[in-house]
């Protein structure tokens, strides 16, 4: 059964992503490094100057060169009370992206409940790479991305029906065959090999002059880099954050339809297995240091 928020719970855990969002935005703008809000988020930006009122993430995109700086420097600037997570902080993470947990916090997402990681809330930071003018070169390098992907989760959570312990509730779908190719990469290649080989697939058009870049692990989420040299600034909350300019332009590249007013079964979230906002009073010690 999926987690069902009160109205003061989602009420709270927003307030719990600001302040993620704005240490993340201080650290940015300490050492200027570029990053533009994607997704939901910016529908939120766009039209209620903030988190969508039924949302309960915030999602981050940067440039490769950006995304790479900031690994380099938060885990030297990040306030203590915050966790840089990506494989190089946190061996067993299943996400090939970055999230920024809050310490003494609680997010167990269903699906990654049984992962040994830090389950903090979290905002996501994903690295946008450059993409080729032909849609078949770009099919070929979401597919190859997607393949090992799913290897790179593979190492600590199985998440098929075929050829292991399936360990989530709901099994993704997947054929035998690519079951049992994913399983002989799991097999035969470490973590930090699968990461690489997605960093590579990545950056396979990165030094190329393109108009494009985009979250390659997704179909549609591409903005054009000259919206994105240098952001705009917008309003979220109280605070003030970078998007792309022609903010609608982007947003309808990756969403057919832009709707403000969803019917209440199409407001979808992540509804968390468990959720707290202070662990420390609790047996559930969540900071990985």
């Amino acid at each position: 059964m999926r987690y069902e928020y009160s109205e003061v719970e989602l009420q709270q855990l927003h307030l719990h992503l600001y302040k993620i969002a704005a240490e993340f935005d201080r650290v940015c703008r300490k050492h200027d490094i570029n990053y533009f809000i994607i997704g939901g988020t910016a529908i939120g930006a766009f039209y209620w100057d903030g988190i969508i009122p039924w949302d309960d993430d915030i999602d981050i995109g940067m440039r490769r060169k950006d995304y790479e700086r900031f690994l380099e420097i938060a885990p030297h600037e990040l306030d203590g009370s915050f966790f840089l997570q990506w494989v190089g902080t946190d061996a067993h993470t299943p996400f090939w992206f970055t999230k920024i947990r809050e310490n003494n916090t609680l997010f167990k997402e269903s699906q990654f409940k049984k992962a040994d990681i830090h389950h903090g809330i979290s905002i996501d930071v994903f690295p946008f790479d450059n993409i080729p003018a032909s849609r078949l070169a770009e099919r070929l390098q979401y597919a190859v991305f997607g393949f090992f992907n799913a290897c790179f989760i593979g190492k600590d959570i199985w998440q098929w029906k075929y050829c292991g312990n399936c360990e989530v509730e709901e099994p993704r779908p997947r054929g035998f065959l690519t079951c049992l190719l994913t399983r002989l990469v799991v097999l035969t290649c470490s973590k930090t090999m699968l990461y690489k080989a997605l960093r590579f697939v990545q950056n396979w058009f990165n030094g190329l002059d393109t108009a494009y870049c985009k979250n390659i692990m997704t179909e549609k989420d591409k903005v054009r880099i000259k919206d994105i040299t240098p952001p705009q600034e917008v309003r979220f909350g109280a605070l003030k954050l970078k998007a792309p300019n022609r903010l609608e332009d982007y947003l309808r590249t990756h969403y057919t339809v832009l709707n403000k007013h969803l019917p209440k079964e199409q407001q979808i979230n992540h509804r968390p297995a468990e959720l707290s906002f202070d662990t420390r009073s609790k047996s559930q010690g969540q900071n990985k240091e």
